[in-house]
């Protein structure tokens, strides 16, 4: 997947913690302090549409927008990429490791233990 810009990316978020899909307007109306565009967020959802982050339904006249991936998923494949795309994995992989903090080890831990039939 191609990377996000940082409205693209603010957009998203909108659409991850939305518990429906969301129509131009109503995204709009989530960035009312930022003083955008109608045509600037409907020039980004169609984007990221064109991109594949996003899927759309139409109802009526009016297109609603909903993430193809669960924020979740999105920042696993980043994970498995920024992984991918090391010289040393397993250095990267530890790096990471000793950055988390203690209870997040013990969920690693806890996750690991599980067999993928648990989960």
């Amino acid at each position: 997947m191609r990377s996000l810009g940082p409205l693209e990316s603010a957009v998203m978020n909108l659409l991850w913690e939305a518990a429906d899909p969301m129509s131009v307007r109503e995204v709009l109306d989530g960035f009312r302090d930022r003083g955008l565009a109608y045509t600037t967020v409907a020039t980004v959802l169609e984007n990221l549409h064109r991109k594949q982050w996003v899927d759309r339904d139409r109802l009526g006249r009016v297109w609603f927008y909903r993430p193809r991936l669960q924020a979740s998923e999105h920042a696993a494949l980043l994970m498995r990429e920024a992984l991918a795309a090391s010289n040393s994995p397993r250095a990267t992989f530890l790096r990471f490791v000793d950055e988390i903090s203690d209870e997040e080890a013990a969920m690693l831990r806890e996750l690991l233990a599980e067999t993928p039939e648990d989960r």
